[in-house]
């Protein structure tokens, strides 16, 4: 396992919005800055309310040290039933709180584990890595401002992080989102390239803006309650693209959901993928999304279940 510090804060005056719509893309000239790639992006160094840059990577440290983030893919004979990562113990002070992991109001975005994912016999298919972000959220955003609230991002990747971190790079000016005007057209054009409509779910739109270096492009389910309380209480599952192809499924999950997991009879909860109507690629896809509670280390394990095996199906 690779772990890789990425911090993201967004300005007080809020971010650039990054839209690959035709025929308007407007950017105030205040905020304009020099093209930097997004290795580069420094640490910030101001402070928000409740600490610092150094007692949140302090934070962030400690956790990534806590455990060794394992993702196992289980299978039965020559079926699939699961890809899952475990995560470390979490210790909660309140609704959606924690005093194990650092809380906005600043929005930081910590890319900070990367862990390959171990099969039975050596195959992991179809993902064949995990990447765990930690978001600390802080002024709201997305649909109807309902991404506010500290949450995990997990992406399950198809290909490997070599080829990942190869071909999905991009020029980012405001240490989150590939800047359009400043990485290449043709570069540009790979991440806003979308598959067909057969492959990803009917429902599922492109959120133009969430082009992102060494991740790709986020597909949001248009027809979810995109409210504060259903994202606080649901996890919001997304495809995401390059080139014209789905190369990782993702799920965001609010410190609410994984209280919510120990709550409940079971201490899991599972929740529904949508599926598309054809697949490029012969292959196994999921159909649930798990979370795990486990007493026995106060961590959690999350990621997709219930595979389904698939043939391929031309583009119509």
């Amino acid at each position: 396992m690779r772990r890789v510090w990425l911090r993201v804060l967004s300005s007080p005056f809020g971010a650039v919005l990054l839209a690959m719509i035709v025929g308007a893309a407007t950017i105030a000239a205040a905020t304009a800055q020099p093209a930097t790639p997004i290795a580069a992006t420094p640490v910030p160094d101001f402070a928000c309310d409740n600490g610092s840059p150094a007692d949140w990577t302090a934070q962030m440290d400690a956790y990534a040290n806590a455990g060794s983030f394992p993702a196992v893919q289980t299978q039965t004979g020559d079926v699939i039933d699961s890809t899952l990562v475990e995560i470390p113990a979490i210790e909660f002070t309140g609704d959606g709180q924690s005093a194990t992991l650092p809380i906005g109001p600043c929005q930081t975005i910590y890319r900070f584990a990367y862990s390959d994912v171990e099969a039975p016999d050596g195959a992991s298919l179809p993902f064949a890595y995990v990447e765990i972000d930690w978001n600390t959220e802080g002024e709201p955003r997305g649909p109807n401002g309902s991404f506010s609230s500290p949450h995990f991002d997990f992406h399950f990747y198809m290909a490997s992080k070599a080829d990942i971190d190869h071909h999905l790079t991009c020029v980012s000016t405001n240490g989150r989102t590939c800047d359009q005007f400043e990485t290449s057209y043709d570069q540009m054009r790979l991440f806003q390239e979308m598959p067909p409509s057969q492959y990803v779910p009917a429902n599922y739109r492109a959120d133009v803006g969430s082009a992102i270096p060494e991740m790709g492009l986020h597909l949001l389910d248009a027809t979810f309650d995109y409210t504060l309380d259903n994202v606080n209480h649901t996890p919001t599952l997304i495809y995401g693209t390059f080139n014209g192809e789905v190369i990782f499924a993702e799920a965001s999950v609010t410190l609410y959901t994984l209280q919510d997991v120990i709550a409940s009879p079971g201490q899991t909860l599972s929740f529904t993928f949508q599926q598309p109507e054809a697949f490029a690629t012969e292959i196994d896809w999921p159909t649930e999304f798990v979370i795990t509670y486990i007493p026995a280390t106060g961590g959690f394990q999350a990621g997709f279940a219930a595979f389904e095996h698939h043939q391929a199906t031309p583009s119509s």
